[in-house]
C-alpha cells in the first residue's frame, strides 16, 4: 500500500493518514502557502490509481464538489496529479464522522433536529444544483467540534459537513425514472445499508437520497441501523423485501410521529416517499413538535451528602427527556415522567414492562408499584375453631375466669407481661446497637433508622460509573524535531557517539609449500670428430652418477680441423630440484652425443634446494584479530555513552558500530605474526521516557475528551502500562509503541441530584432504584428506607443523597 506520510504533494506536507477505505485514503497535511493550515487530503489506493474509469470518476467527484458552495458541504480546496497520484485537497473537519459520534453519543430529540435539518439543507441545495449524491450515509457526515454557546447554556449541537461526492450523479431532466440495467447484488455501487432498493435496477433519481435520508434519521434516533448483517447481498435483500422497522419498537420513548416520517421516507416504492427534501423537513418538523427540556431545579434545592435546608414548595414536575451519553453500559433515552413528576406518584407511564433481576417479578408502574408483583396476595380464611368433646375437661384457667368473670385474665399473665418487656428492651438495645454500629462503620442499612425526635430520612448511596481508557500509542522518534508534536506524535531524539581504539600482534595461520630450485652450471663440449654437431635446448644427457641434465639453449659443436679439437660452451640445469643436483666440478666429464663428443663441467653446478611450507597471512587471521578488538571496543564505547546519559534518556537499542582495521603486512605475505590495529565508532540514539510517557497520557487525555461524556473527570493520574516497544524505522527514525492506562469518573451535577431528589420523592425502593440505574454515569444504587416505612418521604428535605467512591463511602 503506498504510504505518504513525510512527503511532499504539491503545496502540501502530509503528516498522518486517517482513515483508509476501499478505493481511496484520507491524509491530514498542511498547506505551505496558507500559513501550514490544516486540510484533508483524498488520494487513489493500488491498482485503482492506475484504472482509467476510477480517476475519471475521482475527477468527477472533484468537479462536483467545485460547483457547490453550501455551508454544510465540504469545499474543495484543490484538484492535482503529481508524480501519477491524483489527488484533492478539502479543508480538516477535527470532530470525526457522525458514525463515531454516535458510537458514543445518543443524541437527544433537540440535538437530532439540529444535526437531521443541516443535513437536509446540504441535500436540498444539492438536489437544485442538478446532482444526486447516492451515498448519503453517517461516515459521509463529518462534524465540527462543539463550540460553547455565547448564552452560556452550554455546548451548541454539533456542525454538520455533507463530504464524499464520489457517486454523485447529474438528475436527468428527461426521464426522471431513467431505469438501466439491471446489477447483481454483489456489485451494487454504493453502502448496502443506506441503498434504496430500486437502485439494484439501475434507477438513479433524487428519490435515492430521500430514502438514504430515511435510513440516517432511524440511525439518528436509535443509534443503530434499521437493517444490518455481516452479509452485504443480504442487507440489499433486507432492504428489497423485508418490513421497514418501527424505531419505537427499539425504545419506546420515541414519537410515533418519528416512526411514521421514517416509514413514509423508507418506502419500498418511491412514488410513495416524499418526492421532494422540503417534504421530508416539513413531515419532520411537525414531528418533533410538542417535546419540552426539563425544568431548572435550583440549586439551593440540591442534596450531596448531607440535607440542606430548604423552604417547602411544590416541586417543579421533571420531565425524563435528557439527551443521554452512550458508551458500551450507556443507558437509552429516558423514560416520560408521570404529570406529577414523581416516580411515587400515581399513573406513571413506564417505557415498557421489564424484569427486575432481583426480584424475578414483572415491573409494573402505571399504579407507582414498580418493585413488587401486580397481582393483590391471595386471602387465607381464617381457620374455625372446632368445638370441644363433651367428654374433654376444661383446663384450669378456664374455670378461673368463669368465676371471676370474662375479663379476667388467666393466671401467669404477669409472667408473660414481663417476658414480652424484656423480649422488646433486647430487641431496642440491638437495633440502637446496629445502628450506631452501621453509623460509626459506614455500613449502609437496607432501612435508614432515625435517632430520637429525628425526622424520618430515606439514604440513596449511589455509586458513579468510572470508565477505564486504555491504549498504545505509537510515537515516532526523530532528529529532525526539537520538541514534541501531537498532531504527528512525534518526539525527538538524541545522536551519541564514540570511539575506542586499539592494537594486537597475532600469528598467521595461513601455511604455503615453496617448491625446491634446480641446480645450475655450465657444460664444455669437445669434437674431436671431422662433422659438427647440434644439440637442441632441452637436450637431456646423464652423468655417470645418474644425474639428468638438460640444455638450456641449444648448441652446434664445431668439428676438428687444423689440428684442433671442436668446442663450445652451454648453460645447463639438473633436471630434478633439490640439493642433490648440486655437483662437483668435473662429476660430469663423460662421452656423449656420439663419437668423438665428449662433455665435463670445470666448475660445480649450484643452486639446488629442496621443497618446504612456510606461514602466511590470510583473511581468517585479520577476522581473528577484528572479533578480539571489537569485543573490547564495544564494551568501551557502551560505558563512554553510558556515562553520559542522564536518567531519563531510554536507549532505541545497542549502538550501531563503524570499524577500520589497518594491517601491518599484506594479504598473502610470508610472514609468522601479524600486527592489527582496528579503530571503531560506535553511534546511539536516545529519547526522553518522561516526554514520551508525558506525550502518550495527553493522547488519552485527549481521547477521553473525545469518545466519554464532558462529565467524566481524570481519577487520578494515568500511567504507563508496561516497558515500551522499539521498532527502527526509516531515515533513521524509530518507532516507540507506549501502552498507558487511566479511570475517569463520572462527577454528577447539584442540578442533576436536585432532578434525582425531585423524581424519587414518595417512590417505593424499586421505583427510586430503577429510575436512578438509567441515569447518566450511574453505577450501583442502594436505598435504606425511613425505619417503619415501605417508601421514601415525600418531603425534599427528608431524602439524603450521598456519592459513594467507587471502593469506598461518600
Amino acid at each position: 500500500m503506498l504510504s505518504l506520510e513525510g512527503q511532499q504533494l504539491g503545496n502540501y506536507d502530509v503528516i498522518r493518514r486517517i482513515r483508509v477505505g476501499g478505493m481511496g485514503a484520507v491524509y491530514e497535511g498542511r498547506q505551505r502557502t496558507a500559513f501550514d493550515r490544516r486540510v484533508a487530503i483524498k488520494v487513489i489506493l493500488g491498482d485503482y490509481a492506475n484504472d482509467k474509469d476510477m480517476r475519471r470518476r475521482f475527477a468527477r467527484e472533484a468537479r462536483a464538489i467545485a460547483r457547490l458552495h453550501h455551508p454544510h458541504i465540504l469545499q474543495l480546496i484543490e484538484f492535482n496529479d503529481e508524480r501519477g497520484i491524483l489527488y484533492l485537497v478539502m479543508p480538516f473537519i477535527d470532530g470525526g464522522t457522525l458514525t463515531s459520534y454516535l458510537r458514543r453519543t445518543l443524541p437527544g430529540l433537540e440535538e437530532v433536529s439540529a444535526i437531521y435539518q443541516q443535513l437536509l439543507d446540504a441535500v436540498e441545495y444539492a438536489h437544485e444544483e442538478g446532482l444526486i449524491h447516492r451515498d448519503i450515509k453517517s461516515s459521509n457526515i463529518l462534524l465540527e467540534q462543539t463550540r460553547p454557546a455565547t448564552d452560556g447554556t452550554g455546548s451548541r449541537p454539533p456542525y454538520v459537513y455533507l463530504a464524499d461526492f464520489g457517486l454523485v450523479r447529474p438528475v436527468y431532466q428527461h426521464d426522471p425514472q431513467q431505469v438501466g440495467k439491471p446489477i447483481p447484488l454483489d456489485q451494487v455501487p454504493g453502502t448496502p445499508h443506506y441503498m434504496a432498493p430500486e437502485q439494484t435496477l439501475g434507477i438513479i433519481t433524487p428519490l435515492n437520497d430521500i430514502y438514504a435520508l430515511g435510513v440516517l434519521l432511524y440511525q439518528l434516533l436509535t443509534g443503530e441501523l434499521p437493517y444490518d448483517d455481516p452479509d452485504d447481498i443480504r442487507v440489499i435483500e433486507m432492504h428489497l423485501h423485508d418490513p421497514i422497522p418501527s424505531p419505537c419498537e427499539h425504545d419506546a420513548s420515541i414519537p410515533s410521529e418519528l416512526a411514521t416520517v421514517i416509514r413514509k421516507a423508507m418506502a419500498k416504492n418511491p412514488e410513495e416517499r416524499y418526492q421532494t427534501v422540503d417534504e421530508l423537513r416539513q413531515a419532520f418538523l411537525d414531528a418533533v413538535k410538542g417535546p419540552t427540556a426539563p425544568p431548572e431545579t435550583p440549586d439551593d434545592a440540591t442534596i450531596i451528602e448531607e440535607p440542606l435546608p430548604i423552604k417547602h414548595h411544590t416541586p417543579t414536575p421533571l420531565t425524563l427527556r435528557a439527551p443521554a451519553p452512550r458508551g458500551p453500559d450507556a443507558p437509552k433515552r429516558p423514560t416520560p415522567a408521570s404529570p406529577t413528576g414523581k416516580l411515587g406518584a400515581p399513573f406513571l407511564v413506564p417505557r415498557r414492562p421489564r424484569k427486575d433481576a432481583s426480584t424475578a417479578t414483572t415491573v409494573h408502574s402505571r399504579h407507582g408499584k414498580l418493585g413488587g408483583s401486580s397481582k393483590p396476595p391471595k386471602r387465607t380464611p381464617p381457620q374455625q375453631a372446632s368445638p370441644r368433646p363433651a367428654t374433654q375437661r376444661p383446663h384450669i384457667s378456664e374455670l378461673m375466669t368463669r368465676k371471676q368473670g370474662k375479663n379476667r385474665q388467666p393466671l401467669g399473665w404477669r409472667k408473660r407481661a414481663l417476658q414480652f418487656l424484656l423480649v422488646c428492651l433486647i430487641v431496642t438495645v440491638l437495633l440502637a446497637g446496629v445502628l450506631f454500629a452501621s453509623r460509626a462503620s459506614g455500613i449502609k442499612l437496607p432501612v435508614s433508622i432515625p435517632y430520637i425526635n429525628e425526622p424520618p430520612i430515606g439514604t440513596v448511596y449511589i455509586t458513579p460509573k468510572i470508565q477505564t481508557l486504555q491504549n498504545t500509542f505509537v510515537l515516532t522518534a526523530s532528529s529532525q524535531v526539537n520538541q514534541a508534536d501531537f498532531v504527528t506524535h512525534t518526539i525527538p531524539d538524541r545522536q551519541w557517539q564514540a570511539s575506542a581504539s586499539d592494537t594486537i600482534s597475532v600469528p598467521t595461520t595461513g601455511t604455503q609449500t615453496i617448491g625446491g630450485a634446480q641446480a645450475r652450471g655450465t657444460l664444455i663440449f669437445n669434437n674431436t670428430s671431422n662433422q659438427s654437431i647440434t644439440l637442441p635446448a632441452g637436450f637431456t644427457l646423464t652423468t655417470p652418477t645418474g644425474t639428468h641434465l638438460q640444455l638450456i639453449e641449444g648448441i652446434t659443436i664445431p668439428q676438428h680441423q687444423k689440428g684442433q679439437d671442436g668446442k663450445a660452451s652451454e648453460q645447463a640445469q639438473v633436471v630434478d630440484a633439490g640439493q642433490a643436483g648440486n655437483l662437483i666440478a668435473h662429476s660430469v666429464d663423460s662421452p656423449c652425443c656420439g663419437a668423438g663428443i665428449t662433455v665435463s663441467n670445470p666448475t660445480p653446478f649450484t643452486g639446488g634446494q629442496d621443497g618446504q611450507i612456510v606461514h602466511v597471512l590470510q583473511q581468517s587471521d585479520l577476522d581473528a584479530a577484528r572479533a578480539t578488538l571489537l569485543s573490547t571496543a564495544e564494551q568501551q564505547i557502551q560505558q563512554q555513552i553510558q556515562q553520559r546519559l542522564t536518567p531519563d534518556d531510554v536507549l532505541t537499542g545497542p549502538p550501531t558500530y563503524n570499524s577500520n582495521l589497518l594491517s601491518s603486512d599484506t594479504m598473502g605475505a610470508q610472514v609468522d605474526h601479524v600486527q592489527v590495529t582496528l579503530n571503531v565508532i560506535g553511534s546511539a540514539v536516545t529519547y526522553s521516557g518522561k516526554q514520551a510517557g508525558l506525550t502518550a497520557l495527553q493522547l488519552l487525555n485527549k481521547q477521553a475528551i473525545e469518545t466519554l461524556d464532558s462529565n467524566y473527570h481524570a481519577q487520578g493520574a494515568a500511567a504507563v502500562v508496561g516497558q515500551p516497544k522499539v521498532e527502527a524505522g526509516r531515515d533513521g527514525m524509530y518507532y516507540v509503541s507506549i501502552q498507558v492506562s487511566g479511570n475517569w469518573i463520572y462527577q454528577h451535577t447539584k442540578q442533576q441530584i436536585g432532578q434525582w431528589t425531585q423524581a424519587v420523592r414518595g417512590a417505593t425502593a424499586a421505583a427510586a432504584e430503577a429510575y436512578l440505574k438509567e441515569q447518566p454515569g450511574v453505577s450501583t444504587v442502594q436505598i435504606a428506607l425511613p425505619f417503619g416505612n415501605d417508601r421514601l418521604p415525600t418531603s425534599y428535605n427528608q431524602i439524603k443523597i450521598v456519592l459513594v467512591k467507587p471502593g469506598g463511602q461518600g
